[in-house]
């Protein structure tokens, strides 16, 4: 797991860059903290945007940045399932979470040490991701595929509605997306291999929240990192997968940049505590008003 110092120079140096495919100011965020708590960003911004949420990345120093499948009128307002209709549901994304251990094939199990995860079982995981693409094609044709930062993939389906499986209850509307996304998850769980009871469950489940892509999980050292469609995931081979997901390769090798501007600013390497700490936080505001 990385340090919290670690967490915070993830996002000064490298901040999220979020596909344009989702609209982040419809979305209820979260975040979950190392003291457990699981902390709802739209108490602080009721939209927020990606500038938004570099900056409270940098300040919260997340494990896991969270959000929401179903876009809302009213993002800041989510919170228990049975007032949900109050916050005016939109249509939103089907999500695939798909992990290796669904069809979990003999092999010699062995953590990369840089990494923490078994290359064969992100192997199996890729393989299992590409079958589930292909029945999911049968009904949907945009798709959106994402490393989980572990051992597994998440596949977005954009183009689900929910009134192709189901009719709309004005009285309740959150029924009208768990029924569409249940009778969904049950025809794909007949012609692939990604569903137990706990996927099922949650695949089926509209308030549930995913990884953002392209943020950090802190537990590996790994990013989320933003794959493509399903052609894509097919020539992106494991290896380049996994440096392409290392949260510190594009600036381990040369000075950090804000190490340049610590030694500019203090004129020798011995630099004090307080002005070190008055320099990332004008790096990490200057990096959250960056244009995007």
């Amino acid at each position: 797991m990385l340090s919290p110092s670690e967490i915070e120079s993830f996002y000064i140096n490298s901040p999220p860059q979020l596909p344009s495919l989702w609209k982040l100011t419809r979305k209820h965020l979260r975040v979950a903290l190392s003291d457990g708590r699981f902390v709802k960003l739209n108490k602080f911004v009721n939209r927020l945007s990606v500038k938004d949420l570099r900056y409270y990345c940098w300040k919260l120093k997340p494990l896991h940045v969270y959000f929401s499948v179903l876009n809302w009128l009213f993002p800041e307002r989510v919170g228990k399932k049975y007032k949900a209709r109050y916050c005016v549901p939109l249509n939103g994304e089907y999500v695939v979470d798909v992990d290796s251990y669904m069809m979990f094939f003999k092999h010699k199990h062995k953590l990369d040490p840089e990494r923490h995860v078994c290359l064969e079982c992100l192997g199996m995981s890729k393989r299992l991701t590409l079958q589930v693409c292909e029945a999911i094609e049968n009904y949907y044709s945009k798709l959106a595929i994402v490393f989980s930062g572990r051992a597994g993939f998440h596949v977005h389906v954009l183009d689900f509605h929910y009134r192709d499986w189901a009719g709309y209850r004005e009285r309740d509307p959150i029924w009208c997306h768990q029924t569409s996304r249940f009778r969904f998850t049950r025809l794909l769980q007949n012609q692939t291999f990604v569903f137990d009871r706990s996927h099922f469950i949650v695949s089926v489940d509209p308030m549930r929240v995913v990884t953002v892509p392209n943020t950090l999980n802190a537990k590996t050292g790994l990013t989320c990192s933003f794959v493509g469609s399903q052609k894509d995931l097919e020539k992106l081979s494991i290896t380049d997968l996994l440096e392409k997901s290392m949260a510190f390769s594009k600036f381990n090798s040369y000075p950090e940049p804000l190490e340049g501007f610590l030694k500019k600013q203090a004129g020798s390497n011995r630099v004090s505590y307080r002005s070190r700490n008055g320099a990332v936080k004008n790096c990490a505001k200057n990096a959250a008003e960056a244009p995007l």
